[in-house]
């Protein structure tokens, strides 16, 4: 009798896995053979994902920014520094405490008296702006840091998209000489 449970059980395993395998093959097929792609989730590339990654949209997009945890600034003194600066309210950013919440993530690192940050978005990992200031301790770096994230912030927002400005470098110059000695 134990015997013939046991094989009962097997029997049954292999049909359930026999059944499981069946079904999950002849989904895409179906679905190839109604003219759908395979796997829309997995079928996604670069070239269809025609968004604008540039820092400024970027920045214009975010609604909220985490900061970051660092050894070097205290986390909530950084955040009551950001928190007195209205332009914040103003553009629609809100500093959230999860960084699963967040559009953008805020860290700050540190070399000799150089407090470094920078902004990065969480989905994408593009750094949308960096800075830093000197300080000779994390409170001070704080209020400077404050100042100084508003600013980059600022200037990122009010940087133009698809009108950039062309900046003249030194391959331009070297064009121009050679137009000019021919």
């Amino acid at each position: 009798m134990k015997r013939v449970v046991e094989v009962l059980g097997w029997l049954t395993a292999f049909a359930i896995l026999a059944f499981a395998s069946h079904a999950v093959f002849a989904a895409p097929q179906a679905a190839q053979q109604q003219g759908e792609p395979e796997s829309r989730g997995r079928a996604r590339t670069a070239r269809e994902r025609r968004e604008d990654l540039s820092p400024a949209s970027i920045m214009r997009d975010a609604r909220t920014i985490y900061v970051a945890p660092s050894e070097h600034v205290e986390k909530k003194y950084l955040e009551y520094k950001l928190h007195k600066y209205p332009e914040l309210d103003d553009w629609g950013l809100m500093l959230v405490a999860e960084p699963s919440a967040a559009d953008l993530v805020l860290t700050v690192d540190k070399t000799a008296l150089n407090y470094i940050f920078t902004i990065t978005d969480r989905r994408t990992s593009v750094i949308v702006t960096s800075g830093k200031c000197v300080a000779v301790n994390g409170r001070l770096a704080a209020d400077y840091l404050g100042k100084d994230i508003v600013k980059k912030i600022r200037d990122v927002r009010a940087s133009s998209d698809g009108r950039r400005k062309h900046r003249h470098t030194r391959d331009d110059d070297y064009d121009e000489d050679e137009e000019s000695e021919s």
